[in-house]
Protein backbone atom coordinates (compact mmCIF):
# COMPACT_ATOMS: atom_id res chain seq x y z
CA UNK A 1 0.00 0.00 0.00
CA UNK A 2 1.74 3.58 -1.29
CA UNK A 3 2.26 5.52 1.91
CA UNK A 4 1.10 9.58 1.98
CA UNK A 5 4.79 10.37 0.70
CA UNK A 6 4.68 7.80 -1.95
CA UNK A 7 1.61 9.88 -3.61
CA UNK A 8 3.06 13.10 -3.38
CA UNK A 9 3.17 15.37 -6.61
CA UNK A 10 6.87 16.49 -6.99
CA UNK A 11 6.59 20.16 -6.25
CA UNK A 12 6.17 22.58 -9.12
CA UNK A 13 9.17 24.69 -10.28
CA UNK A 14 8.98 28.30 -9.99
CA UNK A 15 8.38 30.11 -12.69
CA UNK A 16 11.44 32.15 -14.01
CA UNK A 17 9.58 35.05 -13.99
CA UNK A 18 7.73 34.88 -10.84
CA UNK A 19 11.25 34.14 -9.28
CA UNK A 20 12.79 36.95 -11.00
CA UNK A 21 9.32 39.57 -10.04
CA UNK A 22 10.38 38.56 -6.35
CA UNK A 23 14.24 39.43 -6.88
CA UNK A 24 13.21 42.27 -8.64
CA UNK A 25 10.72 43.90 -5.83
CA UNK A 26 13.62 43.33 -2.84
CA UNK A 27 16.04 45.05 -4.88
CA UNK A 28 13.79 47.79 -4.90
CA UNK A 29 12.76 47.44 -1.28
CA UNK A 30 16.18 47.68 -0.31
CA UNK A 31 17.04 50.64 -2.56
CA UNK A 32 14.37 52.51 -1.93
CA UNK A 33 14.43 52.00 2.11
CA UNK A 34 17.98 52.41 1.89
CA UNK A 35 17.59 55.87 0.40
CA UNK A 36 15.99 56.92 3.91
CA UNK A 37 13.39 59.16 1.90
CA UNK A 38 10.00 57.29 1.80
CA UNK A 39 6.61 58.14 3.83
CA UNK A 40 4.68 55.33 5.60
CA UNK A 41 1.31 55.48 6.67
CA UNK A 42 -0.45 53.12 9.06
CA UNK A 43 -3.11 53.69 11.95
CA UNK A 44 -2.30 55.84 14.94
CA UNK A 45 -2.73 57.50 17.45
CA UNK A 46 0.76 56.62 18.43
CA UNK A 47 0.82 53.60 21.16
CA UNK A 48 -1.43 51.29 18.37
CA UNK A 49 0.19 48.09 17.49
CA UNK A 50 0.62 49.36 13.82
CA UNK A 51 2.36 52.42 15.27
CA UNK A 52 4.97 50.55 17.18
CA UNK A 53 6.04 48.47 14.26
CA UNK A 54 5.97 51.64 12.16
CA UNK A 55 9.07 52.35 14.63
CA UNK A 56 11.16 49.84 13.38
CA UNK A 57 10.95 51.41 9.57
CA UNK A 58 11.84 55.08 11.24
CA UNK A 59 14.83 53.79 13.44
CA UNK A 60 16.18 51.10 10.93
CA UNK A 61 15.62 52.72 7.58
CA UNK A 62 15.02 56.63 8.62
CA UNK A 63 11.50 56.51 6.94
CA UNK A 64 8.80 59.36 8.03
CA UNK A 65 5.54 57.70 9.60
CA UNK A 66 2.19 59.67 9.38
CA UNK A 67 -0.48 58.22 11.78
CA UNK A 68 -3.89 58.42 10.50
CA UNK A 69 -7.62 57.30 12.03
CA UNK A 70 -8.51 54.83 9.96
CA UNK A 71 -7.32 52.69 7.28
CA UNK A 72 -9.77 53.83 5.33
CA UNK A 73 -7.41 57.38 5.41
CA UNK A 74 -4.51 55.16 4.96
CA UNK A 75 -5.95 53.88 2.04
CA UNK A 76 -6.71 57.30 0.34
CA UNK A 77 -3.71 59.01 1.65
CA UNK A 78 -1.24 56.32 -0.10
CA UNK A 79 -3.48 56.57 -3.10
CA UNK A 80 -3.64 59.66 -3.89
CA UNK A 81 0.29 60.29 -3.09
CA UNK A 82 -0.03 61.63 0.33
CA UNK A 83 2.24 59.13 1.40
CA UNK A 84 4.63 56.21 -0.55
CA UNK A 85 3.70 53.60 1.11
CA UNK A 86 0.95 52.03 3.57
CA UNK A 87 2.01 49.58 6.50
CA UNK A 88 -1.36 47.38 7.22
CA UNK A 89 -1.36 44.50 9.58
CA UNK A 90 -2.94 41.30 8.08
CA UNK A 91 -4.98 40.96 10.64
CA UNK A 92 -7.15 44.23 9.51
CA UNK A 93 -10.44 42.55 7.94
CA UNK A 94 -10.60 45.26 4.72
CA UNK A 95 -6.97 44.67 3.68
CA UNK A 96 -8.04 43.26 0.46
CA UNK A 97 -9.06 46.84 -0.19
CA UNK A 98 -5.07 47.58 -1.07
CA UNK A 99 -4.25 44.21 -2.19
CA UNK A 100 -6.72 45.12 -5.27
CA UNK A 101 -6.49 48.61 -5.79
CA UNK A 102 -4.84 49.58 -9.51
CA UNK A 103 -2.99 52.15 -7.86
CA UNK A 104 -0.82 49.99 -5.38
CA UNK A 105 1.16 47.16 -5.37
CA UNK A 106 2.34 44.83 -2.38
CA UNK A 107 5.92 45.76 -2.22
CA UNK A 108 7.19 43.92 0.91
CA UNK A 109 5.25 41.95 3.58
CA UNK A 110 7.28 40.79 7.16
CA UNK A 111 6.10 38.83 10.62
CA UNK A 112 6.52 40.60 13.36
CA UNK A 113 4.62 40.41 16.78
CA UNK A 114 2.21 42.71 18.32
CA UNK A 115 2.57 43.86 21.81
CA UNK A 116 0.28 42.32 24.75
CA UNK A 117 -3.29 42.42 24.01
CA UNK A 118 -5.62 41.48 26.92
CA UNK A 119 -9.26 42.86 28.63
CA UNK A 120 -8.79 46.58 31.12
CA UNK A 121 -10.55 47.90 33.19
CA UNK A 122 -9.89 51.33 34.33
CA UNK A 123 -8.71 50.05 37.96
CA UNK A 124 -8.57 47.29 40.31
CA UNK A 125 -11.24 49.20 42.67
CA UNK A 126 -13.37 49.97 39.22
CA UNK A 127 -13.98 46.61 38.41
CA UNK A 128 -17.44 45.53 36.63
CA UNK A 129 -20.38 45.45 39.19
CA UNK A 130 -20.54 41.92 39.99
CA UNK A 131 -24.57 42.11 40.12
CA UNK A 132 -24.93 43.44 36.32
CA UNK A 133 -25.98 40.86 33.74
CA UNK A 134 -24.46 42.70 31.34
CA UNK A 135 -20.95 44.88 30.49
CA UNK A 136 -20.19 47.15 27.55
CA UNK A 137 -16.49 46.34 26.50
CA UNK A 138 -14.56 48.61 23.77
CA UNK A 139 -12.69 46.75 20.99
CA UNK A 140 -12.18 46.69 17.56
CA UNK A 141 -13.69 44.29 15.96
CA UNK A 142 -10.47 42.37 14.92
CA UNK A 143 -9.74 41.53 18.37
CA UNK A 144 -13.27 40.88 19.84
CA UNK A 145 -12.75 37.49 19.67
CA UNK A 146 -9.85 37.68 23.06
CA UNK A 147 -12.82 38.20 25.06
CA UNK A 148 -14.25 34.83 24.73
CA UNK A 149 -10.66 33.44 24.89
CA UNK A 150 -9.33 35.40 28.02
CA UNK A 151 -12.32 36.57 30.08
CA UNK A 152 -12.49 35.31 33.50
CA UNK A 153 -15.31 32.65 34.29
CA UNK A 154 -17.32 35.90 36.29
CA UNK A 155 -17.26 37.55 32.73
CA UNK A 156 -17.47 35.61 30.60
CA UNK A 157 -21.20 34.52 31.11
CA UNK A 158 -22.12 37.85 31.19
CA UNK A 159 -24.23 39.42 27.68
CA UNK A 160 -21.62 41.43 25.91
CA UNK A 161 -22.51 45.39 24.74
CA UNK A 162 -20.02 45.91 22.45
CA UNK A 163 -18.67 49.44 21.96
CA UNK A 164 -16.47 49.91 18.60
CA UNK A 165 -13.02 51.53 18.64
CA UNK A 166 -10.99 53.03 15.96
CA UNK A 167 -7.79 51.43 17.36
CA UNK A 168 -6.42 50.19 20.32
CA UNK A 169 -5.80 53.74 21.72
CA UNK A 170 -9.12 54.34 20.85
CA UNK A 171 -10.68 51.63 23.06
CA UNK A 172 -7.95 52.07 25.99
CA UNK A 173 -9.48 55.71 25.96
CA UNK A 174 -12.94 54.92 26.16
CA UNK A 175 -11.94 52.86 29.04
CA UNK A 176 -10.37 55.98 31.00
CA UNK A 177 -13.05 57.83 30.51
CA UNK A 178 -15.48 55.57 31.63
CA UNK A 179 -17.65 54.97 28.89
CA UNK A 180 -17.30 51.13 28.86
CA UNK A 181 -16.88 48.94 31.73
CA UNK A 182 -13.59 47.06 29.88
CA UNK A 183 -12.22 47.10 26.88
CA UNK A 184 -9.49 45.18 24.69
CA UNK A 185 -6.27 47.21 23.57
CA UNK A 186 -2.57 46.72 23.98
CA UNK A 187 0.33 46.92 26.20
CA UNK A 188 0.86 50.64 25.43
CA UNK A 189 -2.40 51.81 25.81
CA UNK A 190 -3.01 50.34 28.97
CA UNK A 191 0.17 52.26 30.18
CA UNK A 192 -0.49 55.27 28.56
CA UNK A 193 -4.05 55.58 30.11
CA UNK A 194 -3.06 54.14 33.58
CA UNK A 195 -5.49 51.21 32.96
CA UNK A 196 -5.66 47.64 34.90
CA UNK A 197 -5.14 44.11 33.31
CA UNK A 198 -7.76 41.93 34.14
CA UNK A 199 -6.71 39.17 32.07
CA UNK A 200 -3.74 39.40 29.20
CA UNK A 201 -2.34 37.04 26.26
CA UNK A 202 1.25 37.18 24.73
CA UNK A 203 1.12 39.38 21.13
CA UNK A 204 0.25 37.86 17.77
CA UNK A 205 3.09 37.14 15.22
CA UNK A 206 1.26 38.29 12.39
CA UNK A 207 2.35 39.73 9.20
CA UNK A 208 2.51 43.37 7.83
CA UNK A 209 1.86 43.97 4.57
CA UNK A 210 3.86 46.97 3.11
CA UNK A 211 1.90 48.50 -0.18
CA UNK A 212 3.78 50.91 -2.52
CA UNK A 213 1.84 53.40 -4.78
CA UNK A 214 2.88 53.03 -8.11
CA UNK A 215 3.33 56.50 -9.16
CA UNK A 216 4.06 58.94 -6.84
CA UNK A 217 7.77 59.53 -5.56
CA UNK A 218 8.28 61.81 -2.00
CA UNK A 219 10.95 62.31 -0.18
CA UNK A 220 10.86 62.46 4.01
CA UNK A 221 13.79 63.18 6.83
CA UNK A 222 12.94 60.24 8.75
CA UNK A 223 11.07 61.78 11.57
CA UNK A 224 7.16 60.92 13.01
CA UNK A 225 4.32 63.35 12.18
CA UNK A 226 1.21 62.06 13.73
CA UNK A 227 -2.30 63.38 12.26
Amino acid sequence: MATPIDTRPAPARIPDGLLNDFSSRWTGLAVSWGHRSATVGTIGPAGTSSDVVADLLVRHFGMRVRLFTTFDDVLAAVTAGAVDLALVPSAYHGITGFHWHPGLRLLAYFQHATPEYGIVCRSPEQQPDPAADTLTVASMWEVRDLFAELAPAALAERTVHWLDAESTQHAARLVAEGACDLGITNTPGVESNRLSWIAKRPGAEIVWSVFENIDACRSGNGQKDSL
